[in-house]
């Protein structure tokens, strides 16, 4: 059996009368077909926005921050709602999850939201996870729930990510559905739709984000809810991407790459660049300045000739690799000695993100 994400979108939930009922009641039952069947299922909704506006009566669109956080905080209420009824025909329990950048790059909050999830299991309660649009400034949004779906996918462990969008999957220059996709490839381009902030440019990174962590990750049209019936008997209804088994990422260097947010910068010599170059850990002989302030524990870039080369965890803070850097690991003072590495080898994601 197994554990998938599915992520439905605006523009397969909402229309110019609100939430499409019939729609998500459909959804359910296939969600809770997948449960009787012994899957775990999170789902990943949109539609808050769009439901508030619906709701209110509201004709146009706002661009107004502060009142798109209104609608959601509304809308957020109505999406539940219905969402509640429909499970409840099926004696199942829901909980809302609602999340931020934040909730995934703070180390300590991820391993609340992974112990959370634990708890939702053994309770047998669905989760279903939005973006905390209330709260929510660019700094910690997501712009788009296929990020947050790809990133959800990865601290949950899922082994399945399905991305619902309004086409048969990612298009090419012809016209042809890709099949399995290969980074890189040309594809046509789609114009938005009416309610939705995520194109196929965002599913795609979304899908390659949670490949490369271990996902299968699928994208699949939406308006026949039968293609995750396909999906979960191993044929492919739209777009494939498969993970890489060699190139696969720990759950540490996942969260490192995708989910961490970066307190500061260490910059670098030369020597130091081509030993990262060969997998090897950052001394502090290697490292010239220090941007930031950070803690130990947090995750920083490592900068080479103002780029960025890559990206860590560090064992020091801020403070003290300024007074340790450019000595080697015999030349740390006694008091301030606790790892030879500002950053293990284990810990480093070269080419950051």
């Amino acid at each position: 059996m197994a554990r998938m994400v599915i992520k439905v979108g605006s523009n397969l939930l909402v229309n110019q009368r609100g939430v499409r009922k019939s729609y998500l009641i459909e959804l359910v039952s296939k969600i809770n077909k997948l449960l009787d069947g012994g899957h775990e299922v999170a789902l990943v909704t949109s539609g808050a926005g769009a439901s508030g506006k619906t709701y209110l009566g509201l004709d146009k669109s706002t661009n107004n921050l502060i009142s798109k956080q209104a609608l959601c905080a509304v809308g957020q209420v109505q999406l539940m709602n219905v969402y509640q009824n429909a499970f409840d025909f099926y004696q199942r329990k829901i909980a809302q999850i609602l999340l931020t950048k934040d909730d995934f790059s703070d180390h300590k909050r991820y391993l609340n939201l992974r112990n959370t999830l634990i708890g939702l299991k053994g309770l047998g309660i669905v989760p279903i996870i939005n973006e905390n649009d209330t709260v929510a400034v660019d700094e910690i949004k997501f712009g788009d729930n296929d990020t947050l779906s790809a990133m959800f996918s990865i601290c949950w462990s899922a082994e399945y990510l399905i991305l619902m969008t309004s086409v048969d999957g990612v298009i090419d220059e012809s016209g042809n559905l890709i099949k399995e996709y290969v980074q890189g490839a040309k594809i046509a381009s789609i114009e938005g739709t009416t309610f939705g902030t995520g194109g196929i440019t965002s599913k795609i990174s979304a899908a390659l984000m949670a490949a490369e962590s271990g996902v299968e990750a699928y994208i699949i049209n939406g308006k026949e809810l039968n293609n995750i019936d396909l999906v979960c008997s191993s044929q492919n209804p739209g777009t494939k991407f498969t993970p890489s088994i060699q190139k696969k990422l720990s759950s540490r260097k996942s969260w490192l790459k995708y989910l961490s947010k970066s307190k500061g910068n260490l910059h670098i010599n030369e020597g130091a660049y081509e030993a990262l170059k060969k997998r090897k850990s950052l001394l502090p002989v290697g490292i010239v300045s220090v941007d930031g302030q950070f803690e130990k524990g947090d995750s920083v870039n490592v900068v080479f000739n103002r780029s960025i080369v890559a990206k860590g965890i560090v064992n020091y803070s801020s403070q003290e690799v300024k007074r340790i850097m450019g000595l080697k690991s015999s030349e740390i003072p006694e008091e301030l000695f606790t790892y030879e590495e500002v950053i293990h080898a284990d810990n480093i994601i070269i080419g950051g993100r």
